[in-house]
C-alpha cells in the first residue's frame, strides 16, 4: 500500500482533521491511508474527516467505513461544536469498519488499484503475481462488500 507512511504519521496524534479533495483519486488515497490506518494499527487517534465532494461518503459508505464527517459548508459554530465534542468523546471520531465489510490488507489494495484505473494485469505485474490470485482477490472483495461488480463504486463515484 503507497499510504502506510501517511497512516503512521496520522497515529502518532489524539486528534487528526483530515481534508479531502474535489479530485477523486487524492479523495481515493486520502481514504486508502484510513483503512490502512484502520488494517496496521490499533490506534486511539480519532479523526474528522473534512468533505466537499459527496462521492467521498458514498465510497465511505460502500466500504462499511464510518468515520465523523463534516461537511466543509458547515457554519463555523457548527464545526468549533462538532470539534469540542470530539475531543470530550472517549469514542466518537474512530475509524469503525463493519467486521463483515472488512477487506484484507491485499482486497484493499486491489481495490483501490482498480479505483485508480490500474487493470487487473498492472496490479499484476506491479505485486509479481499472478492475475488468477488478482481476480480472486477482487471476487473476494466485492462479495464482502456485496457488491456484483466494480460498476456501484464507479457510479458511486461519479
Amino acid at each position: 500500500m503507497h499510504n502506510g507512511t501517511k497512516a503512521e504519521k496520522i497515529v502518532k496524534h489524539d486528534i487528526a482533521l483530515i481534508f479531502t479533495s474535489q479530485s477523486l483519486e487524492q479523495s481515493v488515497n486520502v481514504i486508502e491511508s484510513l483503512v490502512s490506518m484502520h488494517q496496521q494499527y490499533n490506534t486511539n487517534t480519532r479523526i474528522l474527516v473534512f468533505y466537499d465532494d459527496i462521492r467521498v461518503v458514498n465510497l465511505l459508505a460502500i466500504l462499511g467505513i464510518s468515520v465523523e464527517l463534516v461537511s466543509t459548508r458547515t457554519p463555523l459554530y457548527l464545526l468549533q461544536e462538532k470539534i469540542e465534542n470530539l475531543l470530550e468523546s472517549q469514542e466518537s471520531g474512530r475509524i469503525k469498519v463493519q467486521k463483515t465489510r472488512e477487506l484484507s490488507p491485499a482486497e484493499s489494495d486491489v481495490i483501490f488499484n482498480l479505483l485508480r484505473g490500474d487493470s487487473l494485469l498492472h496490479i499484476a505485474a506491479k505485486r509479481g503475481t499472478h492475475p488468477k490470485t488478482i481476480f480472486s482477490q477482487k471476487y473476494s472483495a466485492l462479495k464482502k462488500l456485496r457488491l456484483r461488480n466494480m460498476s456501484t463504486i464507479f457510479v458511486a463515484s461519479k
